[in-house]
């Protein structure tokens, strides 16, 4: 279901309307286009409508006005195309690369003039690729699907939820502390936490690094007290590993007055600054606490305390648990009811049937795409702990090497490995990596169980002789849509690989994972010190892992929250936060070996001639004009649905469905007054079409990145 629903989005990607654009991205292309055809009739291509998708190749009919030269009233008439389509998530846009005119049906004109017109509009769409606009898109794919999204097989326990009323950081490990020799020196550094933590064996003290301070503990599970510094030897290790602290160091009172805490299991941190303070959210039964990051609340009618982690809500009878899941449909209905102006506004991308919700559940679908050279394309970084130790995947005949970094899948004699989300494949565990252009279907099998779940989101999509297109979307970075909302992490809890090296699994919880419901994006809000922020986290482990951050689903390697991004608890400033550098970029940024998909499509078409756009009657453009499957026209205007018959239009039947035409567009179709318009339908795409030009303008909208409750 997952996938059908992938592919109804991209069909959406093709021919959504643009609706946004900034010196960051091209100018933007606006449904009605119009173009003309060789003999000067002028075109006018109506807004598509989406049917269908298989692989990257999208379906969908559009309807037509045509006038001809020396005439004044147009001709309607539909065509049903077929496309390729580009995605790029990080400047939100999307362009068709290629398209064909599949089919016309134009009544009252002949075959020679009608292949024209398909003419005009194929080389109309491929001189002037639209430049798309996902604010739009989300609209249309929440009009175009059918069925009810199936919760992929998750987890939802609970992790441990500790409650402090003072500033409190929280050190993750890992499972137990492990800790591994620093080459060159008697050092040892804990490998299973991103934090800093260094045992000085001589002095049998442990040492962490955070905010611009330092502290020590007798053990690595602390107590961890304040201290004026570290011995050289450390303070060397530190910058040699690429340790950084993302801010300026904390006062000397607010460092005294910091609780370090430990975990080895998954667990939560929130803390409030002094007593927790319960402000009642208007129009609602509600209760949110409001001098803490985290997302808590209290419904007054049952006095229940809930929290929201990881996009999952739990809640008990008070902070000291015992912690319950509840599936968000079951959340009490005031949750809905929170307004979109609220400081807690950002919760109701996790409340079913709100449109935050919906939206984020469409764009779990939105494909980052790519095309990469076949000539020189860069191989994946697979390395073995040893002799490769190869496991089985169950509920499919699938191994997958347990002690390798990058993701190594053995199926049936061949071994597949997805690294940055671009599949290589080889017949041999080791040696040299081709290009997949195929990824076996089991592969899309594998269950959430499994710590690399995360591949059945990278896809190939086809190639050429000299690229292999290929695309992943959010769910390769750990956000899945399930019961109606997205989660962060597939709740299960996996055994890291520790041997000579350190291969950490993703994480679901233990790091306050956040959705940004203008990005689209989870970020994390780790170890808070005091008022202002304070994140604690470097940004390297070199030495002493794989490199890069240490945990994350598939290629993710998140750039942390700054510290500016966290509202001043104790001044009450409430800050926007820049968005992190990672959702600047996507994972195909950078490399050599990767071209634009929409350039590598265009340059077969460079020495094609083409007919410069000609604008037609302005009159004709400004209509809300659509086809149904059939190929019949109508349009909307303010006494309602009107559909072409003849010369003229006329007001549309008595809604009814139109079963028996329904689902032929290949074949005839019946005259205009024998069919019954699909009344339903038509209100459906009018409604995605209106619901998405509106959320167009807002997006445009200079402050519209600095709407209340946006901006973690």
């Amino acid at each position: 279901m997952l996938r059908n629903i992938f592919a109804i989005y991209l069909t959406v990607l093709a021919f959504a309307v643009a609706a946004r654009a900034d010196d960051s991205t091209p100018a933007v292309s606006r449904f009605p286009m119009t173009t003309a055809t060789s003999a000067g009739a002028g075109v006018t291509i109506f807004q598509p409508q989406l049917e269908d998708f298989q692989g990257d190749q999208i379906k969908a009919h559009a309807a037509i006005a045509v006038v001809m030269p020396g005439q004044q009233q147009p001709t309607y008439g539909a065509v049903w195309l077929q496309s390729q389509v580009s995605t790029d998530r990080v400047a939100r846009t999307v362009q068709i690369i290629q398209v064909t005119v599949t089919r016309t049906l134009f009544p009252s004109l002949d075959q020679p003039t009608s292949q024209s017109i398909a003419d005009a509009v194929t080389q109309a769409l491929m001189a002037n690729p639209p430049t798309l606009s996902l604010d739009q898109l989300l609209a249309m794919l929440q009009a175009v699907q059918k069925e009810q999204q199936q919760s992929a097989d998750l987890k939802f326990d609970p992790p441990r939820i500790i409650f402090f009323q003072h500033p409190a950081v929280k050190v993750q490990y890992d499972g137990a502390p492990r800790l591994i020799e620093v080459p060159n020196s008697n050092l040892l550094r804990a490998v299973n936490t991103p934090f800093f933590v260094v045992l000085d064996p001589t002095a049998k003290l442990y040492y962490l690094k955070g905010a611009g301070r330092w502290f020590t503990a007798p053990d690595a599970m602390g107590p961890f007290q304040l201290v004026g510094g570290a011995p050289p030897n450390i303070v060397d290790l530190a910058q040699q590993s690429g340790y950084t602290d993302p801010q300026q160091p904390i006062s000397d009172a607010d460092a005294d007055e910091l609780q370090i805490v430990t975990a080895t299991d998954p667990t939560e941190l929130i803390w409030t600054d002094g007593v927790p303070q319960m402000t009642p959210i208007t129009g609602t039964d509600l209760l949110y606490m409001g001098n803490t990051q985290s997302d808590v609340f209290v419904d007054i009618d049952t006095q229940q305390t809930i929290v929201l982690l990881s996009g999952r809500w739990y809640s008990a009878p008070n902070q000291n648990g015992p912690w319950t899941y509840i599936p968000p449909q079951n959340l009490p209905p005031d949750f809905a009811r929170i307004p979109a102006g609220s400081p807690k506004a950002d919760v109701l991308s996790f409340v079913p049937g709100t449109q935050p919700a919906q939206d984020a559940v469409a764009d779990t679908v939105i494909p980052q795409t790519a095309a990469v050279d076949t000539s020189n394309y860069q191989q994946p970084p697979v390395d073995y702990d040893g002799d490769p130790d190869f496991v089985p995947i169950s509920g499919t005949p699938l191994f997958y090497a347990d002690n390798c970094a990058c993701p190594v899948i053995f199926d049936g004699g061949n071994y597949y490995c997805c690294y940055n989300a671009i599949w290589y494949t080889c017949p041999q565990r080791t040696g040299h990596w081709d290009l997949c252009r195929r990824v076996p279907p089991t592969i899309y099998t594998i269950p959430p169980s499994c710590p690399i779940y995360s591949v059945r989101y990278c896809y190939v999509y086809g190639y050429t002789p000299n690229v292999v297109y290929c695309g992943y979307t959010p769910g390769y970075m750990g956000c899945y849509a399930c019961n109606g909302v997205v989660v962060y992490g597939t709740g299960y809890y996996y055994n890291a690989w520790i041997g000579r090296t350190y291969i950490p699994r993703p994480l679901t919880f233990g790091f306050s994972a956040r959705y940004d419901s203008y990005t689209g994006h989870w970020g994390f809000g780790f170890a808070l010190a005091t008022g202002g922020g304070g994140l604690w986290v470097g940004q390297s482990n070199r030495g002493v892992s794989h490199g890069g951050v240490w945990f994350g689903f598939g290629g993710y390697r998140p750039t942390f929250l700054r510290a500016d991004a966290h509202p001043d608890l104790r001044g009450g400033e409430q800050r926007v936060a820049p968005k992190s550098d990672f959702y600047q970029r996507n994972l195909y940024q950078g490399r050599e070996d990767v071209r634009s998909p929409t350039a590598e499509a265009h340059a077969v078409e460079a020495n094609r001639p083409v007919e410069p756009g000609r604008a037609v009657n302005p009159d004709i453009a400004r209509q809300d004009v659509y086809a149904d499957p059939s190929g019949a026209i109508y349009r909307h205007t303010d006494q309602g649905w009107e559909s072409r018959q003849g010369d003229s239009w006329r007001p549309a039947a008595p809604e009814r469905a139109n079963d028996q035409f329904s689902g032929q567009p290949s074949g005839g179709a019946p005259p205009q007054e024998q069919r019954q318009p699909d009344m339903g339908q038509l209100e459906r795409d009018r409604s995605a079409r209106v619901q998405g030009e509106e959320r167009g303008s807002r997006s445009e909208s200079p402050q519209g990145h600095e709407t209340p409750g946006r901006g973690r």
